[in-house]
């Protein structure tokens, strides 16, 4: 074992961790007869050459002696074969040295099919999966099916033969959905579904009663965070429904649990399934058991709208919040909190003021709240009658824009008793106000807080305050904006004291740490806006060409360029047309380019695109920014579909988001027609230069 393993250059390949040359110690001890060792080790080679799930060139180069410890190590022979398994499926690997794994892991198949004979039983389980993945052909697998006695092994062969042979496998397969042992026939069921083939009668209760019985998919053939989901997201909605109402009606609170999750994930997936699915929790709103009674809550919490039904069974549980709020964790009363602020259902606000009054402090996340009138009045009324609820009232209202306008007066009033808290709602709000500014001074001097600092220099024309937030940036620990400052070049020659500070970063490469790629084209525009943009450039185009989210503040700092210097930075138009291709900063390159006079027809897919990107959430405003009236059949598109849009920032908000988006999208058709008027299919291409005109 291990032929040829020192003769590797492993400090010259990579893994997650940089050089790989602790690997071939790692395959020595994860082959040590000592089982804690062996753990160790395996464990530490997940981490390193299959890190998360990306592999590395030291994985490829790695495989071939992964192959010799599943066929001959001391201990876990199995969690080998499994990982040989895992490296060739696309949906547990990826990473740029994916094929080049596979490719290695598909050399090793005549090792791996002659574990499907090996005496543990383990390790024939782990072999159905590493050679279906390895693209092993049928005739082994229906030579081991035909004298296999192990359930377990039964079932990873069922899904490897639905993989590798479905067609012939058809019958086969149908019979044990019924007759097999519970974990064969959930397998047999699983693997139906994927090929496509329809499910024989009496499938769904049989289905259902294997899992009373705790049968399951091994998490290597699982296609999701729990195997079950796929029985629910995946058939037709009439037979998900059938699941549903089996899993939900189950004696075992275990399988209604899941059949919950399940409902709650194709929810999550498709925007016709909340209407349809959320009903059927109905009857388990007075279940005997509190875990179930839990998790309906925890459904109804990230149902979107069609949660509103339940509303006042969710307002009897928050009602409860201010007994609960001292407790750790997410307690059902809090995410019934959650769900009214959703909604926008005021029930939420005195619960919520109780609990503070009682002495408790909690979060919530930012931008749950919805506004409604209804909600407006009660959180007025309460902070008019109770100013001492501010401080968590401010929290929760500073994202409502415009529409708090109206509130502005109390919260001013309350200032004495939540300062800094109301100073950052007011910030959030646009609203300029003496009051708050030695509040802002203090977050601009202490977090660097530049927004801060720009509303007390908006108030005061003391320009020191930006400079001293700046230099807490540049010089200290605080962090890069994340938004784009713009106003920044408007200071001029006053940002001149901190031309020291910003020429260290200002070295032509990207720094390899994201946030000091954020920190150079802070610096960038510091100079810039002092000596103009030629010395900036480099290092600008150096982050924009390293991608990623860095690559979006240059875009935006380029894009500012062309409006006043756009000769300078006419040159960076090829990359920022590659960065097009880039979700994390296709949006602000699309933007660039517009303002360098490309026609938003040239940009109408970009920007599309990067409505499902990590910054969808700027893409509309971007979009109507430029009056990208090219892109409306697009965003039509995207509200024909049912798939959801993931732009939420928490897994627990993807409806909800997803929701939200969609309003936003008819709003922003309305007013890109507004503001253009008849909309004509194919219509040409705007002027150069066109874009800018908007601004």
């Amino acid at each position: 074992m291990f032929d040829g393993l020192d003769e590797i250059a492993w400090s010259e390949l990579a893994h997650a961790y940089g050089s790989a040359h602790d690997t071939p110690g790692l395959l020595r001890q994860a082959g040590s007869k000592d089982s804690e060792v062996a753990s160790q080790a395996i464990s530490d080679l997940h981490g390193s050459i299959f890190h998360q799930g990306t592999v590395y060139p030291a994985t490829v180069t790695a495989v071939p002696f992964l192959a010799e410890l599943a066929a001959g190590a001391a201990n876990r022979r199995d969690e080998f074969a499994w990982m040989l398994g895992m490296l060739a499926d696309d949906r547990h690997a990826h990473g740029d040295a994916f094929s080049r794994v596979r490719a290695a892991v598909t050399a090793q198949l005549e090792l791996l099919v002659a574990l499907l004979d090996d005496a543990d039983p383990q390790v024939r389980e782990a072999a159905a999966y590493a050679t279906a993945k390895a693209g092993v052909t049928a005739e082994p697998l229906w030579r081991r099916w035909a004298v296999e006695d192990d359930p377990a092994v039964r079932a990873s062969l069922a899904l490897a033969l639905g993989e590798v042979t479905p067609a012939a496998a058809e019958s086969v397969l149908a019979d044990a959905t019924e007759h097999g042992d519970s974990q064969v026939r959930v397998a047999a069921a699983v693997a139906l579904l994927r090929a496509g083939l329809d499910w024989p009668a009496g499938t769904i209760p049989a289905l259902v009663a294997a899992i009373d019985d705790g049968a399951a998919v091994t998490w290597s053939w699982a296609r999701g965070a729990d195997w079950s989901e796929e029985i629910v997201t995946e058939p037709p909605a009439p037979v998900a429904v059938v699941v549903v109402e089996h899993m939900l009606r189950s004696g075992n609170p275990k399988t209604r649990e899941s059949g919950l999750w399940a409902l709650s994930t194709r929810c999550d997936a498709r925007r016709s399934a909340p209407p349809v699915f959320v009903p059927l929790v109905a009857p388990l709103l007075d279940d005997p058991n509190p875990d179930v009674r839990a998790r309906v809550m925890d459904v109804l919490r990230q149902a979107g709208a069609a949660a509103g039904q339940f509303a006042d069974v969710v307002a009897d549980v928050a009602g409860r919040f201010p007994d609960t709020a001292g407790e750790p964790g997410f307690t059902v009363e809090y995410r019934s909190v959650e769900t009214l602020q959703r909604l926008g259902d005021p029930r939420w606000v005195e619960p919520v003021c109780a609990a503070v009054d009682r002495g408790h402090r909690f979060r919530f996340m930012p931008g749950t709240v919805r506004f409604t009138p209804e909600v407006l009045a009660a959180v007025r009324g309460r902070l008019v009658t109770h100013p001492t609820s501010a401080e968590v009232l401010a929290g929760m209202v500073g994202h409502w824009g415009t529409d708090a306008d109206v509130l502005v007066p109390d919260l001013l009033a309350a200032l004495p008793h939540a300062g800094p808290q109301i100073a950052g709602t007011l910030l959030m709000l646009g609203h300029d106000d003496h009051a708050a500014v030695p509040h802002w001074r203090t977050r601009a001097l202490e977090a660097g807080d530049l927004q801060a600092a720009l509303a007390v220099r908006r108030l005061t024309r003391d320009s020191d305050v930006v400079l001293d937030a700046l230099r807490a940036i540049l010089a200290g620990k605080a962090r890069a904006p994340w938004t784009s400052v713009s106003v920044i070049g408007e200071l001029g020659g006053t940002l001149a004291p901190l031309l020291p500070i910003a020429a260290t970063y200002l070295t032509g490469t990207a720094d390899p740490v994201h946030p000091q790629r954020d920190k150079q084209v802070l610096a960038a525009r510091v100079a810039a806006a002092v000596a103009g943009p030629e010395s900036v450039l480099p290092t600008v185009k150096a982050v924009l060409v390293a991608g990623d989210t860095p690559a979006r503040h240059a875009a935006d700092l380029i894009a500012d360029l062309a409006h006043s210097s756009p000769a300078a930075v006419a040159h960076l138009e090829p990359q920022l047309r590659i960065r097009l291709g880039d979700r994390w900063s296709r949006l602000s390159a699309a933007r660039a380019l517009a303002r360098l006079g490309i026609p938003t027809a040239e940009l109408a897919e970009p920007l599309s695109r990067g409505i499902a990107d990590y910054g969808g959430r700027f893409a509309l405003a971007i979009i109507l920014e430029l009056q990208a009236v090219e892109t409306i059949p697009a965003l039509e598109e995207h509200l024909s579909r049912d798939d959801r849009c993931g732009v939420g920032g928490s897994a627990d908000d993807i409806v909800w988001a997803d929701e939200l988006l969609q309003e936003h999208i008819k709003e922003a058709i309305a007013r890109l027609r507004s503001a253009a008027g008849p909309y004509v299919k194919g219509r040409s291409a705007r002027a150069p230069g066109g874009a800018t005109d908007a601004q």
